[in-house]
């Protein structure tokens, strides 16, 4: 009976968000991608609500990321291997639940650009006292999204790193986000 009634309420929060040809959800979603560059970019990152950041292609970027009350992309330059600078100092910030330590997004990822591409994602939250390591997962050249808000969020953990390993020259890393209600 139980397993009934959670299949009855399940049922029309997946009739809103159906999945489309691409694999994602459909609904009202912000878009961030992270464009893999060969050298640093223009130094003048204004504009494009957020919706890019730029890393280098070949080295690996760390992302210091921080749950607050709304979604922000607050640093878009990546080509000095960072985006945010720490943990007072965060690069992206997504809405999360303090009251009940849960995070209040879904993202969803897939890898764009040529054949051969595929990109290493790791993921650490904070203690406390260090980064401890939570997630690791690859993403080749799909395109279809997968959600791998589980491997990137961490619940009860307000602070994470996420290091992107390029293992080939990858160009294109597109994220869908889509805000839940609280």
């Amino acid at each position: 009976m139980v397993l009934l009634l959670a299949s009855m309420i399940a049922v029309p929060v997946l009739a809103q968000n159906q999945v489309t040809g691409n694999g994602a959800p459909s609904g009202q979603h912000y878009n961030l991608n992270i464009i893999g560059v060969p050298n640093p970019k223009n130094v003048n990152f204004d504009g494009g609500n957020g919706a890019r950041i730029f890393v280098s292609r070949t080295g690996t970027t760390q992302f210091y990321v921080h749950g607050g009350d709304s979604y922000q992309v607050l640093d878009r330059d990546g080509t000095d291997g960072k985006v945010g600078t720490g943990l007072a100092d965060p690069g992206i910030i997504f809405p999360y639940d303090s009251t009940t330590g849960t995070w209040q997004v879904q993202i969803w990822m897939r890898l764009v650009g040529p054949k051969d591409s595929s990109i290493t994602w790791t993921s650490a939250y904070w203690d406390g006292s260090t980064y401890v390591l939570y997630s690791t997962f690859t993403l080749d050249k799909s395109s279809k999204f997968t959600l791998h808000t589980s491997d990137l969020l961490k619940d009860g953990y307000q602070d994470m790193l996420w290091t992107l390993d390029p293992t080939t020259n990858f160009r294109v890393c597109q994220m869908r986000i889509f805000l839940l209600d609280a």
